[in-house]
């Protein structure tokens, strides 16, 4: 429909508006909250105002009275809505939530509060061109499941390491990570590492894990992190460095990133590492604060970076378990 640009506005917006609704059930359906999503407008209306009538109710939503009413007729047959008489005007009908009503928004209020999250992610872009935005807001929606990706928010989220199946995963979260913050500075080097885990990190004495939401069928996996061992022997200290950290950007803000990063850290302390490093730019602020938050310092890279957009060197000393315990 894009082809015919401005001609197909109705019917564009029709086809969100109907994959929106039909994904919100989905997370409904999943989460078991015994309401339909087309419900929403009205019942977060009542809960704000306490009871209207449904004239008042079609006036607020900006709606026609008779789809009001046909809604309403339904919700009360449903037990979501009652109706009651205005204690001012016996000849008045209001509508109010019914307990069933209430406990329902109750219930689904977690559920709005990541839904809107991962909406206002897809709907925060910048474009001048109606139509043009249009498109970017199709792009972000249609493509994806919006139900997935509320409950990755939602549900709870496991460490693992790498396996097979979270292969392609791992390419795609640290791709699209590299093409949206540095886009021209995809290195070779890149590439190799994140198509060839196990050759270039597993087998290399390194780790993988992955931060996964358990599904029936393939495990959604929402962030990564690698850890590669840097030599070190009998008279020196062994040395480790951590890489790869990426959070899809619909999970970030729910602490999958400090949870990969500690079980990195908990790893070579307990494989008796002395010192962990990494490197990352300068411009990534929620990155460097993880990291600053963690015990890394910024120090003057040993040798120069294989990365173009590496421009800070960190390190954290490590205190071996058995005497932080003892401390």
């Amino acid at each position: 429909m894009e082809q015919f640009g401005v001609l197909t506005l109705g019917s564009r917006l029709k086809r969100l508006s109907d994959h929106l609704f039909i994904q919100v059930q989905e997370i409904y359906s999943l989460c078991d909250i015994p309401i339909s999503a087309t419900y929403f407008p009205i019942l977060r209306l009542l809960q704000k105002t306490g009871s209207l009538s449904v004239m008042e109710i079609a006036d607020r939503l900006h709606l026609s009275h008779p789809a009001v009413s046909k809604q309403t007729t339904k919700m009360i047959k449903e037990g979501v809505l009652e109706k009651t008489m205005d204690e001012h005007d016996q000849r008045r009908s209001l509508l109010r939530l019914s307990t069933f009503g209430l406990s329902a928004m109750h219930r689904v209020e977690p559920v709005l509060q990541e839904m809107k999250v991962v909406l206002e992610k897809m709907t925060t872009f910048s474009s001048e061109n109606f139509m043009e935005a249009l498109s970017i807001l199709e792009s972000e929606v249609l493509s994806g499941s919006l139900a997935d990706k509320v409950l990755d928010r939602l549900e709870p989220i496991d460490i693992v390491l790498l396996e097979t199946q979270h292969e392609k995963a791992f390419y795609d979260l640290n791709m699209a990570w590299l093409e949206r913050y540095f886009p021209g500075q995809i290195a070779d080097k890149d590439r190799v590492i994140l198509s060839r885990p196990q050759q270039e990190i597993l087998l290399q004495g390194g780790r993988v894990w992955v931060a996964i939401r358990k599904t029936k069928a393939l495990d959604s996996v929402i962030g990564t992190i690698a850890f590669a061992p840097l030599g070190g022997g009998s008279s020196n200290p062994k040395k480790g460095e951590v890489f790869k950290l990426s959070v899809a950007e619909h999970a970030q803000g729910k602490g999958v990133a400090q949870n990969l990063l500690s079980t990195a850290i908990d790893f070579a302390y307990q494989q008796g590492f002395s010192m962990l490093s990494l490197e990352t730019a300068s411009c990534l602020e929620a990155a460097r604060h993880l990291y600053d938050k963690n015990g890394f310092v910024e120090k003057v890279f040993p040798a120069p970076s294989l990365y173009a957009r590496a421009d800070v060197y960190m390190e954290k000393s490590l205190v071996l378990k058995s005497n932080r315990d003892s401390l």
